[in-house]
Formats: structure tokens, sequence, C-alpha cells
């Protein structure tokens, strides 16, 4: 059984676009300190807080067996769209 050849695509891209949600607040850092005067630890508090709800998400998903449970490409889906909108939602 040969997969699609758009498979690997599909996923590189995938990775890329949910990844850039951990950088998201390095991309922005400087216009959130001039528009909320925000002091130069910010950008390490940001960060730590970042990968620390990414840890806790991990581990609130391992804890549930969420993976077990559904589809992990559903899964995958479901947490990226859910960062789009967290996402959307600060900008506006």
């Amino acid at each position: 059984m040969n997969p699609p050849k758009h498979i690997l695509p599909v996923i590189v891209l995938s990775q890329f676009f949910c990844t850039s949600l951990w950088f998201a607040g390095n991309g922005v850092m400087h216009e959130l300190q001039t528009t909320f005067l925000l002091n130069e630890n910010a950008l390490g508090r940001i960060t730590s807080v970042l990968q620390f709800g990414f840890i806790a998400g991990t581990l609130l998903f391992a804890m549930l067996s969420i993976a077990d449970r559904y589809a992990p490409s559903n899964v995958f889906f479901v947490c990226a769209i859910l960062g789009a909108l967290c996402n959307i939602v600060l900008i506006w």
C-alpha cells in the first residue's frame, strides 16, 4: 500500500504552521514592549509561559489519553485551529 504523494508536504506544512505558534511571541515582542511599556525581561517570561503551556497541554493530553481515544490527525487539526483562533483573538 503506497500512501498518496501529497501526504508528506501536508505534514511538513502542518508542522511548520503549528510550530509558528511556539515562536509567535518572539515575532511580536518588540511591538508588545512598545505598546504596553514592558521591560526587557518580558520576552523571557513570555517564552517561559508559552513553553509551560505546551508542556502542560502535552501532559494533560497524555493523562487523558487523547491520542488513543481520538484520531491523532483530528486532534492535531483541532489543536491547530484552536491555536490559530487564539492568535486571531489576540490580534483583535
